[in-house]
């Protein structure tokens, strides 16, 4: 997972099939503005190299995450700020899966859908597969699309061939799963969706780019408006007697995920 403090653009002209043509990368750094410079002429030396017909330069490229830091909450779990405004926890081992929808025959594809019976349909497919891994525990949590269990236990690579199976065979969303392993995280939403609460929508860049003060003034509106929902419910823990560490009980009291409140 690269998560940085430090960010900073260079710009450099390369060539590309005997055209000049600039190019603007971030470098990112957790020790300082310098290092991140570095950081950024390394990956444009890199892009060079690829032009030039090196395959294999990028075969082991972990894209970063380039958002504000919120919170470290240890070496392995970091709470940013995402490109709409919403805290996101990343972490490196924890399993987070987002599901959006049970795994559905033909015939049930024919009938008319219910969101909620997809739901209980949801949490029912996790209820039967967790009987497969008697030593996990798996906390199943409604969403607002349908739902996040989060796998207790272990610890999971994201980028391991074997959690993307797991993740596939819990019917999780493929574009998520395809992410945390670009990114070696796996992620999970802590506040809501502002278009959820009705509340004009804010680009986040980072590092931060425009009015300072017209983005604390929407980050205070955000701040009052969420209090106002959860992002999920908690419904059930099943398999394994394992208990939740101090990620899960952050996340579970910054969601509202045991409070009566509207999803969002």
């Amino acid at each position: 997972m690269k998560i940085y403090r430090y960010w900073k653009i260079e710009t450099r002209r390369i060539d590309i099939e005997g055209e000049s043509k600039e190019i603007k990368v971030y470098g990112g750094s957790n020790l300082s503005l310098e290092d991140a410079s570095r950081n950024a002429l390394e990956k444009i030396e890199k892009i060079g190299r690829k032009i030039a017909g090196e395959r294999r330069v990028f075969d082991d490229y972990e894209a970063e995450i380039r958002e504000e830091v919120l919170e470290e909450i240890r070496s392995d779990a970091v709470i940013t700020r995402n490109r709409y405004g919403a805290s996101v926890l990343n972490v490196e081992r924890l399993l987070i899966m987002d599901i959006d929808s049970p795994k559905l025959s033909f015939f049930d594809l024919l009938k008319r859908r219910n969101g909620d019976q997809d739901k209980d349909k949801i949490y029912e497919m996790v209820r039967k597969l967790a009987a497969k891994y008697g030593n996990l525990a798996f906390r199943i949590y409604e969403t607002s699309q349908g739902a996040r269990v989060i796998v207790l236990g272990r610890e999971f690579d994201p980028r391991d061939p074997a959690t993307a199976r797991m993740m596939k065979e819990f019917n999780c969303d493929p574009l998520y799963t395809l992410l945390c392993a670009k990114q070696a995280c796996f992620r999970a939403r802590l506040t809501p969706k502002p278009r959820r609460m009705k509340l004009r929508g804010r680009k986040f860049v980072f590092p931060r780019e425009g009015n300072d003060a017209e983005t604390q003034q929407w980050l205070d509106e955000y701040a009052r408006e969420s209090r106002r929902f959860s992002v999920c419910k908690f419904i059930e823990q099943v398999g394994a007697n394992t208990l939740s560490d101090n990620v899960v009980r952050l996340h579970d009291e910054m969601t509202g995920a045991h409070t009566p409140l509207p999803l969002a």
